[in-house]
């Protein structure tokens, strides 16, 4: 069940130029809700997750990172084989990215029920801040070169 908040989120989310990576932004977001979904349920109402929240949410993480890993890697080649200048920086910044997820993967997996607003926020922000910082960046750069 999306809510008016993740509409709102989603409608904030910036044009990048390259329609497969809009799209991709899109998927990305969409399982970053899902999960927001289950841990929203526990962070609202201040209970601990289930055995079946637990088990759902590891599978939700199981797809963001996996599909997160394929998607920065498809953003990193375009960005190398169009020459941009900052692909390097773009490249740490998605490494240090994985590694915040493969964190939280392992925190979800653990069932660990410390800080679960704050992860809940984080998968909230980070997404959504980096598209309309970082990947808005190429975008701006690109569309003055063509």
């Amino acid at each position: 069940m999306r809510t008016e908040f993740h509409s709102i989120l989603l409608a904030k989310m910036k044009d990048v130029g390259e329609p497969r990576f809009n799209l991709a932004h899109e998927r990305l977001f969409n399982i970053i809700i899902d999960a927001d979904e289950i841990l929203g349920a526990a962070t609202s109402g201040e209970r601990q997750l289930t055995s079946e929240e637990w088990s759902s949410l590891s599978t939700v993480c199981d797809e963001l990172v996996r599909y997160t890993k394929i998607h920065f890697m498809e953003e990193e080649e375009f960005l190398i084989s169009r020459g941009y200048p900052d692909s390097e920086r773009h490249r740490v910044i998605h490494q240090n990215l994985i590694e915040a997820l493969n964190s939280f993967q392992k925190k979800v997996t653990q069932c660990d029920e410390m800080n679960l607003k704050e992860m809940r926020r984080w998968l909230l922000e980070w997404l959504l801040n980096h598209i309309n910082h970082e990947d808005y960046a190429y975008a701006a750069y690109f569309s003055t070169k063509e």
